[in-house]
């Protein structure tokens, strides 16, 4: 009887007989070599027999049926990373594939594109991805636009380029940028001073092009550097594509002034945009030695807008143009400066990361636990809701416990979070209100805001019960893209009972255009005892399925 290393041996050597000598004309012979590959990449083959199939799967990719180059993207998205210098044989057909009239073939290459990024290619498979970028589906734009900022932070050969392609990346699809990649693009530009001119005039040029159909990402890029490196427009730059006559002639003022003018007219313009815009025309005229004239009289405009926000703004600019403020209006309109976009990133991430760990500590005394519902037999289990399973809480479901354990020891235990799920844990301080200012609210509380989402809560003791308290939870959307599908779940110590209402909507409208909702009733059994929650949200934009997880450690006293 063989051993199993003799068997073992003599396997190898006929699957290399099968794999050459299986015809391909027909699905049979197909079917065959698929399942010679998936042996050798299953087993311990050597290296020579990994490239036979890595080759196999790249004869697939020829292939005129859609079926067969899909399973040939995927198996060769399998393997990429045991012979990466295998599957970069096979780059010219994998790119081929993204011009593929079949949505489903193009994603698969892409996903394989992105996992051949090397600082060699970069250049070159950046450019491809981008290109796909043009024709891809609105809800794949967010995905890819995240994934082309990766490698392009990961793999620059030069600042200028990395640059150019990320003001390439936010003209072709900017409206779906996450808005992390518009402030990395400011960054990266103000880092470096050879940049500020050849970077201000291309966005320049390209928003005055695009001007009608402007992403407004790319818009909020061009006119923030506009404001902050104006005066390089007036010079020529030298920088220049080589595609160009090597340089980037000088702009007059008056067309730089007039480029601004058509912004704050564009139907485009959002309040940001026209706030964005009154900073500019306020550092230029603080810089420019002519047109201060031509931009006093555009901030002037908006001194009697009927947004707050831009009429302040006005009057507060047009005051600090006055004679008597000459000496101080060059320190307060100075250059913001650079600030290294990666660097703030991991340092933000890393304190994160110590407020946690610090944050869950002090809960571990004492031992603290979650209740499961006892109200409904099919309400869900909390452990369930912060442990990985994907479930709604009913509308208008009540959630209460007995006892004086509370639920914080466990709610992070069982399953890992999703991908996208970061923790984040608060101690707000709390900001106590008149009664009229909030709705007869007796306290309003921000307790968490991140990525564009903020949300605060209105606290009402009840009138009667001393033991309660009504919250009302407003969800506030300040990105350009709407979040759909949005639950908000909560948990409380077993001494509190919790009675939700009906959220206002399931969809938090883009540029703060509205206000979600959420009424919750609470009550205490212990008067000793703080109140405390824990809540989870989750909510899908732009293809992405967002999941964050916060914490209140105690409330005010009412």
């Amino acid at each position: 009887m063989h051993s199993v290393v003799d068997s073992y041996i003599l396997f190898l050597p006929l699957l290399l007989q099968v794999a050459t000598n299986t015809e391909t004309n027909r699905n049979a012979g197909n079917a065959i070599l698929y399942e010679c590959v998936k042996a050798i990449m299953t087993v311990e083959s050597e290296s020579g027999l990994k490239v036979l199939a890595v080759n196999i799967l790249g004869r697939f990719l020829l292939n005129r049926d859609n079926n067969i180059r899909y399973v040939a993207l995927n198996s060769l998205s399998n393997v990429v990373n045991e012979d990466v210098a295998a599957v970069q044989r096979h780059r010219a057909t994998i790119l081929d594939c993204l011009k593929d009239p079949d949505v489903s073939i193009r994603q698969r290459a892409l996903e394989l594109t992105y996992q051949l990024v090397n600082a060699n290619n970069v250049v070159e498979l950046v450019r491809e991805m981008l290109n796909y970028l043009v024709v891809a589906p609105p809800e794949h734009r967010a995905l890819l636009c995240s994934r082309v900022s990766s490698v392009v932070d990961k793999f620059t050969p030069s600042a200028k380029w990395q640059v150019e392609t990320l003001i390439t990346m936010l003209s072709i699809a900017g409206n779906h940028c996450d808005d992390g990649i518009a402030c990395a693009t400011v960054s990266h530009v103000t880092l470096s001073e050879v940049l500020h001119g050849f970077a201000t005039h291309k966005l320049f040029r390209l928003l005055r092009d695009e001007l009608p159909r402007v992403q407004v990402a790319l818009m909020h890029v061009a006119v923030y550097c506009i404001g902050e490196f104006g005066d390089h427009l007036l010079l020529a730059c030298d920088l220049a594509d080589d595609s160009l006559a090597n340089v980037y002639h000088a702009v007059p003022i008056a067309e730089v002034l007039g480029l601004l003018e058509a912004v704050l007219k564009s139907h485009l313009a959002t309040v940001l945009t026209k706030s964005y815009v009154l900073n500019a025309l306020i550092k230029l005229a603080s810089r420019l030695k002519t047109g201060q004239t031509e931009c006093l009289g555009l901030v002037k405009q908006f001194t009697t807008s009927l947004s707050l926000e831009l009429q302040q703004r006005s009057c507060e600019y047009v005051s600090l143009l006055d004679d008597q403020w000459k000496d101080v209006r060059p320190n307060a309109l100075v250059r913001m400066p650079a600030i290294n976009a990666i660097v703030l990133r991991d340092s933000l991430s890393g304190a994160k990361q110590n407020n946690v760990a610090s944050s869950l500590k002090e809960f571990s005394e004492p031992p603290l636990d979650i209740s499961a519902p006892s109200v409904s037999t099919d309400l869900l289990d909390l452990d369930d809701l912060f442990g990985g399973a994907e479930k709604h809480t009913p509308s208008g479901a009540i959630l209460a416990g007995a006892g004086d354990v509370d639920l914080l020891s466990d709610i992070f235990t069982g399953t890992a979070p999703p991908e996208h799920t970061d923790a984040f844990v608060s101690n707000p301080k709390f900001e106590a209100r008149n009664a009229s200012s909030t709705k007869n609210a007796n306290a309003h509380l921000k307790v968490f805001e991140k990525d564009g989402l903020t949300i605060t809560i209105d606290l009402v003791k009840d009138r009667i019960d001393p033991m309660a308290m009504d919250i009302t939870c407003k969800f506030l959307n300040y990105t350009h893209n709407d979040f759909k599908q949005f639950v908000f779940q909560a948990a409380v110590p077993k001494y509190v009972s919790m009675e939700w209402r009906p959220a206002s909507s399931n969809t938090i409208p883009s540029n703060k255009l509205g206000v979600v909702t959420q009424a919750i009733k609470v009550k205490k059994t212990n008067s000793s005892k703080p109140l405390m929650m824990r809540f989870k949200i989750q909510y899908t934009v732009g293809g992405r399925k967002i999941v964050e997880q916060a914490q209140i450690s105690s409330f005010p006293t009412l």
